[in-house]
């Protein structure tokens, strides 16, 4: 069978996550019930990554076996007009049958948005973490990024519940902006611990605030490093899964 890439987009406030859920509305679901009303079969549908309850992403990529060839664009129509509100189709391409929307990623790249004011707007209020402080120096924050980039043991930057036994992991690039009001992190890695960038920014908070300094993120970087030593976990609604790195991504071969 002719193997398709698609992109997802897709509000994470609508869905009770990615993976799909008996019972319940998750964005796997939605794409599986929308090639069920395009063939009449079931297809499964292999995201690059899951999210989280509550996260966003801007460019999801997956991967779909499909009973008969399709014409991408037309792909992408008629999966978007059997799609529930809150997630779309921006792109389709055919793929070589070796491609896999996780296990052909080299790197994932995240987004979180934070809205530092004493008042939000309404309609920035679900997609960033309003935080009221005004006094934070992020600036601070800014500088102990760079004792994160590289190869570290994360475990401390991971739910307690679900640290695994190896928590090496590598982040390519981490970069913290300010424009205004508004504060965003970027960060890309070739793979994330459960919960991981949302406790970064819990940790570069007590920096801004001025409760540590930044190289104090190297103590939290030891193995062994405790989790409930840090700061609090940012809520899921300001994350965004960003983009999906390939070596030679589906879109750029069509």
């Amino acid at each position: 069978m002719p193997r398709y890439a698609a992109e997802v987009s897709y509000d994470g406030g609508a869905f009770r996550g990615w993976q799909s859920q008996p019972g319940l509305a998750t964005v796997q679901g939605a794409l599986e019930d929308a090639l069920f009303a395009l063939s009449g079969e079931r297809t499964p549908v292999s995201g690059a990554g899951r999210t989280d309850t509550g996260v966003h992403a801007r460019a999801q990529v997956c991967t779909l076996d499909l009973p008969k060839q399709w014409n991408p664009p037309r792909l992408r129509l008629a999966l978007n007009a059997h799609l529930p509100a809150g997630v779309s189709v921006m792109r389709a391409a055919r793929t070589p049958d070796d491609f896999h929307a996780r296990f052909s990623a080299v790197s994932r790249e995240y987004a979180y948005f934070i809205w530092n004011a004493r008042t939000i707007y309404p309609m920035l209020a679900p997609y960033a973490c309003w935080v009221k402080d005004t006094a934070c120096d992020w600036a601070r924050a800014a500088a102990a990024c760079k004792f994160l980039a590289g190869t570290h043991d994360f475990g401390a930057f991971c739910r307690a519940a679900d640290r695994p036994d190896d928590a090496v992991r590598t982040l390519c690039d981490i970069r913290l902006r300010k424009r205004g009001s508004l504060v965003w992190l970027r960060v890309r890695g070739s793979g994330f611990l459960t919960n991981m960038v949302r406790i970064i920014l819990g940790n570069l908070e007590r920096v801004a605030k001025g409760a540590r300094e930044p190289e104090w993120m190297q103590t939290l970087l030891s193995p062994g490093a405790l989790r409930e030593k840090g700061g609090r976990t940012f809520p899921a609604h300001g994350l965004f899964l960003w983009k999906v790195h390939y070596e030679h991504a589906p879109w750029e071969q069509n």
